[in-house]
């Protein structure tokens, strides 16, 4: 059972005392506490990711054990990049590289500028990230279109079929019902890379996108 402390705390509030933490010594059970408490109302992957950029060696391993058992995509993500098997100043990198990387995600309402391509084609080239965005969207519900926003850039940029079995889902769902679920994608095909897996779903995607536009 998650603690009752931090429920009436402002996510704003709570993304600031991860900020502080990771600047000084702080309550190790505290932070966690408050890092699950904002993982569970769904903060933006950037947001979570500027507020616990700089977790030292301590903060990160704690933090680390804290992510049993929460579902939500961020941790997903930090779950899958964050092994469970480094410690000391190990836990400390690989921490902040993730968190690093949430910082980097983007949640694209247009055709992506060249800027926040490149972006993500940096973070595409990593396995390690796109792995993670693979657990984080394969292990999410079909209609968390959040989810979808932040984890498919990445995923279509890289276009493997890992990736892609990842993507179908929500895919699938935004093609059944159509109109503002399937408005989230007409920005996002423009990241298609070309590869045989990414073929069939850009041509659906463009399909059913051209259709609705009429």
């Amino acid at each position: 059972m998650p603690s009752a402390r931090f429920e009436k705390t402002k996510t704003a509030d709570l993304l600031a005392l991860l900020r502080y933490a990771s600047r000084r010594r702080a309550n190790p059970f505290a932070v966690t506490e408050a890092l699950v408490e904002v993982l569970r109302r769904q903060v933006s992957p950037p947001e979570l990711g500027a507020a616990v950029l700089t977790f030292d060696a301590t903060l990160a391993a704690e933090a680390r054990d804290a992510l049993d058992g929460v579902t939500e995509p961020s941790a997903r993500f930090l779950q899958a990049t964050v092994p469970a098997d480094v410690d000391g100043p190990r836990v400390e990198l690989a921490w902040q590289a993730a968190a690093g990387a949430l910082s980097r995600l983007l949640r694209l309402t247009q055709k992506p500028k060249k800027d926040e391509r490149l972006v993500l084609e940096r973070l595409a080239v990593d396995e390690v990230y796109v792995e993670g965005a693979q657990v984080a969207l394969s292990t999410a519900a079909p209609d968390e279109v959040e989810a979808t926003r932040w984890f498919f850039p990445l995923l279509t940029l890289e276009g493997s079929e890992a990736s892609v079995d990842a993507l179908l889902p929500h895919v699938d769902a935004a093609l059944t019902a159509r109109g503002d679920r399937l408005e989230v994608f007409r920005p996002l095909v423009w990241l298609l890379k070309k590869t045989p897996a990414n073929a069939l779903l850009e041509a659906r995607l463009k399909a059913a996108l051209a259709a609705q536009k009429v």
